[in-house]
């Protein structure tokens, strides 16, 4: 370092603004994680005889959010290191946007369990011939946990 000239060491710490969206990959890989029931057993589950086609576009765009969670993650890293600058707003930026839709992607898993509670009240008792269940996600990055619901009511 001490033949590198002051300018060439700050761009050195400039470029170090990539762990800033880059950890929004470590958020993307927890999200994916939360939603895997092998890896995190689900503390509910619903059996239904047929998913709703609410539930069907829901359940799509909490996955689409959570790959374009990713894409903006991965394209703020490559950014701030091809090109770094002194100001840390574009990599915050990128960060903020990468979490605010995985809050979005569970803010829709939290409504998909309210229309799977629903649709698993409307099945009755012949849940014989169901084959289908959702399981409830966690909801790490949302504030609102999801209810505790029995399938079977009172």
């Amino acid at each position: 370092m001490r033949g590198t000239p002051i300018a060439g060491r700050r761009s050195i710490i400039y470029r170090l603004w990539f762990f800033v969206p880059a950890s929004g990959m470590a958020a993307v890989w927890l999200a994916c994680y939360e939603r895997a029931p092998a890896a995190v057993p689900s503390p509910q589950f619903y059996i239904l005889c047929g998913l709703p086609g609410s539930l069907k576009a829901l359940s799509l765009a909490a996955v689409l959010s959570i790959v374009t969670a990713a894409a903006v993650s991965v394209t703020g890293a490559v950014r701030a290191i091809r090109t770094p600058s002194r100001r840390p707003q574009r990599p915050i930026l990128h960060l903020t946007v990468a979490l605010g839709l995985l809050v979005g992607a569970d803010s829709m898993d939290y409504l998909g369990s309210g229309i799977a509670y629903r649709a698993a009240m409307r099945n009755g008792a012949n849940i014989d011939t169901c084959e289908s269940a959702y399981h409830v996600t966690p909801g790490w990055f949302f504030f609102l946990t999801p209810e505790d619901r029995g399938q079977w009511g009172p």
